[in-house]
């Protein structure tokens, strides 16, 4: 390459255009080769199947194609450099064959020919007659058509060998006659470089693009020469100069004077943006949101106090590191700062979450491009968006209730009247089945029948069980509409000045008579905990009954989930209840160590009919009622928090007062 680089510049431009005529001639001979393939494969092989078939075709049925076979020989002559392989098969077995390639034998039977052969090979199976006795089977190899374009690839040779040889020479003409007025100009050019003569002028030769260039060549001499006598002239000045140097010598000691005030100044003004920048830091390190500055390479340049708190990471230890090394949390998304950073646009990232400890957050995260001349960064914001996910979840659980309520109140409409004649029925079967029953009596008597072996009959067919059964079934589906309405009714419950600490003794004692609590709690497998102290002297604006309702199944629920962890872990059910006073609420807690829930059942655990409990052991409307109980009927509120096997907390919030008692 550098013996190259030191050759002429009209000897550089013929070999590169040779190499690149040489090349293009060399690729239209292979394309040229690859047609000719192409059309022997895709014309010529099919085209001489056909001809060598039509060699066995036209025959009388009762021909015997093995001597056919002998007869048409002489075609593998006329086809010498075509045909690789064929083979005459009688009944599927074969009886004849030729075959070129000896290492690939013929099968004995059609069923082991291939399918297919490789490119550039073509098979074809055919049948001789119509009993569909004999079949012709040949395999022809295009690359083996090699005689019929012998002469037609030298001839493609020569043309390309003779054309790059004109073409080259050609073009050594051309590159000559070009590279010459260069070559001047060159010369030239050294000759004003050692002998300084800067008068010198370049021959204009033809009016083109190399005319132009010895007119610039001028030009620059011409500049040259001017600069030259201005330096001169320079020189004097100069001189002048000097005198005048002097005279500036006093006037910068006039300067410096005044430089000196100017630093003085200039420390003041550094010292209140010093303390403008700790007012800065100060306003950063109040905020609640997480503010991370950082450079082009993603290096820390600003970390505030709710920075170190979030990732517990002190100033010292983040300001120079990376991101992703200081605040391991930011290692996903540094793609989208390097997008932000790149597009300069800004980037919205919601509902990150954020576990530290046994805390789960959802964090909002914006990423601000720096918008500075010179400077490429972006800042970090993050906020805790914790309790505004939670309150939005409340709100669209409520929009589900208020949206399901009013399906549930038609439903119960429509089924409690035909549930309400079932039930009736039963009761009056059941009345008139008794055989003490005086009209029972009478009309058994009339009919001359035994009421005494009906009964015994009835028995014996179980007939009795199911009535009862219908009867309880029946009982129950009134209980759901009864939920079901109580869960569409709109709030126009009497709202009354009562004691929660009352209400909460009695559903407390509710629930240990109808959940049989006290049995596990004499078998110690059941701690109950009451702390409402607090809450002694609180009286609210409740509906005594419904309240207790909601504790009641709060407590259900408690003592169901802790059955459940108790199946399949040996652990001392715990439930606490817990009655606080914050300044508007009443806050009323009811914790269980049971077997919790995952995100998915927490977030549908207020839905009419959702349950987790087999069929036949719940409705699904226990909490769901509790909801619209606390939320519509008392303008409070209910949440839950879980976590898979550690516990449940159920937190109702009461207000202390009512604008509007019975609303």
């Amino acid at each position: 390459m550098i013996v190259l680089k030191q050759r002429p510049l009209h000897y550089r431009l013929f070999l590169k255009n040779a190499l690149l005529m040489g090349g293009a001639a060399l690729t239209t001979v292979l394309v040229s080769l690859l047609a000719m393939l192409m059309f022997s494969f895709q014309s010529l092989a099919p085209t001489w199947i056909s001809g060598f078939e039509d060699g066995f075709r036209g025959f009388p049925e009762d021909i015997n194609h093995t001597e056919l076979w002998s007869e048409r020989a002489k075609l593998w002559e006329e086809y010498p450099s075509l045909f690789e392989r064929a083979a005459l098969y009688e009944n599927g077995v074969r009886v004849a064959d030729f075959n070129r390639t000896p290492r690939s034998p013929l099968p004995s039977a059609i069923a082991d020919l291939p399918e297919q052969l490789s490119f550039p090979r073509v098979q074809r199976l055919t049948t001789l007659d119509e009993g569909g006795q004999w079949q012709l089977y040949t395999a022809v190899n295009a690359s083996l058509i090699s005689d019929y374009f012998d002469q037609l690839w030298w001839k493609l040779l020569g043309m390309a060998v003779l054309g790059f040889g004109a073409i080259s020479i050609l073009s050594y003409r051309v590159q000559i006659a070009l590279s010459r007025p260069i070559l001047q100009l060159i010369e030239l050019a050294r000759t004003v470089s050692e002998e300084q003569n800067f008068a010198l002028r370049a021959t204009k030769g033809p009016d083109d693009n190399i005319g132009e260039m010895v007119d610039a060549f001028n030009d620059m001499l011409q500049r040259v020469e001017t600069r030259d006598v201005q330096l001169q002239s320079e020189r004097d000045r100069a001189e002048k100069a000097q005198v005048q140097a002097q005279t500036l010598a006093s006037e910068t000691r006039a300067a410096n004077q005044r430089l000196e005030f100017e630093v003085q100044v200039r420390s003041k003004v550094e010292q209140k943006l010093t303390e403008f920048q700790a007012y800065l830091n100060a306003m950063i390190n109040s905020m609640p949101s997480v503010l991370i500055a950082v450079d082009e390479n993603a290096c820390i340049t600003q970390w505030n106090d709710e920075a170190s708190r979030l990732s517990g990471r002190p100033l010292d230890l983040a300001l120079g590191y990376s991101l992703d090394e200081a605040f391991p949390f930011m290692h996903k998304y540094m793609d989208r700062l390097s997008l932000a950073l790149m597009e300069r646009e800004t980037q919205h990232i919601e509902r990150v979450r954020y576990r530290e400890g046994h805390m789960d957050y959802k964090l909002d995260m914006m990423i601000y491009p720096l918008h500075l001349k010179g400077t490429i960064g972006a800042v970090i914001r993050i906020d805790d968006v914790s309790d505004k996910v939670r309150m939005e979840d409340m709100m669209v659980q409520s929009e589900k209730m208020m949206s399901v309520g009013g399906l549930a109140a038609g439903m119960a409409h429509e089924i409690n009247n035909p549930l309400s004649a079932i039930v009736q029925s039963v009761q009056t079967i059941q009345r008139r089945l008794k055989p003490e029953t005086p009209a029972n009596q009478r009309v058994a008597a009339d009919l001359q029948l035994d009421l005494n072996i009906l009964q015994q009959y009835f028995k014996r067919r179980d007939i009795p069980k199911f009535l009862d059964h219908i009867l309880t079934s029946g009982n129950r589906a009134a209980a759901i509409v009864t939920n079901m309405l109580q869960f569409s009714r709109q709030s126009n419950t009497v709202l009354q000045q009562a004691s929660i600490t009352d209400l909460l003794e009695r559903a407390l004692a509710i629930a240990l008579s109808d959940l049989d609590l006290r049995a596990q709690i004499r078998k110690e497998r059941l701690v109950i905990e009451r702390d409402w102290a607090d809450c002694t002297a609180l009286q609210l604006p409740v509906a005594n009954t419904e309240i207790e309702q909601v504790i009641f199944n709060l407590l259900k629920n408690a003592h169901q989930a802790i059955l459940d962890r108790q199946t399949d872990d040996d652990v001392v059910g715990h439930i606490r209840i817990q009655c606080q006073k914050s300044s508007h609420y009443c806050i009323i807690q009811v914790r269980d160590n049971g077997k919790g829930m995952d995100a998915s059942t927490r977030k549908r655990v207020f839905e009419p009919f959702f349950t987790t409990k087999e069929v036949g052991r719940g409705t699904g409307l226990g909490l769901s009622v509790a909801y619209f109980i606390v939320t519509s009927h008392h303008r409070g509120q209910l949440t839950v928090q879980s976590e898979p096997n550690v516990g449940t907390t159920f937190t109702i919030k009461l207000p202390l007062t009512q604008d509007n008692p019975n609303g």
